[in-house]
């Protein structure tokens, strides 16, 4: 009975050690796994980030699409390898209850071998996905600053109007800019200037980006012209209603010719 104890006593000695030895080599290429893969996972956020980021923003779409095909392929291979870690560690946690059950080393054996059966393929297939993201993310990168750079142009370009004060006619012959003129107006949200002082140049082709200053200080759309108002003939009633703000001046200077342009604000 002393030699059976001895035996098995000596069998399960064995057996642990072939465990231990085969459980930290799996550790190690587990760890090694687990890197290989948040470092795919961290560049796969990244390039999510700037493709949302560039929403909107790229001259054209060339770039943004191909860096979606490239973050759809690469998010395939990442969720296998998620869950071939998933798998690996189901694996150990199954190894590691079952060692406590088994008296003898044969059962101890069997988890050795279940663990070392287990592999590391796709994990190892993401390394380098960070370097694969870079090139489009890259582009991407470029085509957003690219994008930028001529909005900035536009900007600079763009017919910018300063409605420089609240009044009525002391103001507007002060011919510094736009005045508001809403109150003269029954409260219609309505800016003027005098024809020789801006008002022949301001746009009023309808689509027409313009940046005001000042009161009503954004960025405005114009609509066009909506109203030719005579003022020997029409009253303040007569003003177009219903837009967020009018540009109001006396073509060729004639009060016979009053224009009002609609402009919408957009930001």
């Amino acid at each position: 009975m002393l030699v059976t104890g001895v035996v098995r006593t000596v069998s399960l000695s064995a057996a642990q050690g072939e465990y231990d030895a085969v459980a930290a080599a799996f550790r190690t290429d587990q760890t090694a796994a687990v890197q290989i893969v948040t470092t795919g996972e961290t560049a796969l956020d990244d390039a999510i980030a700037t493709l949302e980021a560039s929403d909107g923003k790229v001259l054209t779409e060339q770039p943004r699409t191909a860096l979606a095909d490239a973050i759809d392929a690469v998010t395939t291979r990442l969720s296998a390898a998620a869950q071939e870690l998933s798998a690996a560690e189901s694996t150990a946690d199954s190894s590691r209850a079952a060692t406590t059950l088994f008296e003898f080393g044969g059962g101890v054996r069997d988890d050795a071998k279940a663990l070392a059966s287990v592999d590391f393929a796709a994990s190892a297939g993401v390394d380098g996905i960070a370097a694969e993201l870079a090139a489009p993310v890259a582009a991407v990168t470029q085509a957003m600053a690219e994008w930028q750079t001529e909005q900035d142009r536009i900007l600079a370009e763009r017919y910018t109007n300063n409605v420089h004060a609240i009044g009525w006619t002391p103001e507007l012959d002060e011919c510094i800019g736009s005045v508001d003129v809403t109150a003269h107006y029954q409260d219609v949200p309505t800016i003027a200037e005098h024809w020789s002082c801006g008002g022949k140049d301001f746009p009023d082709d309808a689509g027409t980006m313009i940046t005001l200053t000042g009161v009503h200080a954004g960025t405005y759309r114009v609509d066009g012209i909506v109203a030719m108002l005579d003022a020997s003939t029409h009253s303040t009633a007569d003003v177009p209603r219903g837009y967020d703000l009018l540009y109001q001046t006396c073509q060729d200077g004639q009060s016979d010719t009053m224009s009002f342009t609609a402009l919408t604000r957009v930001a």
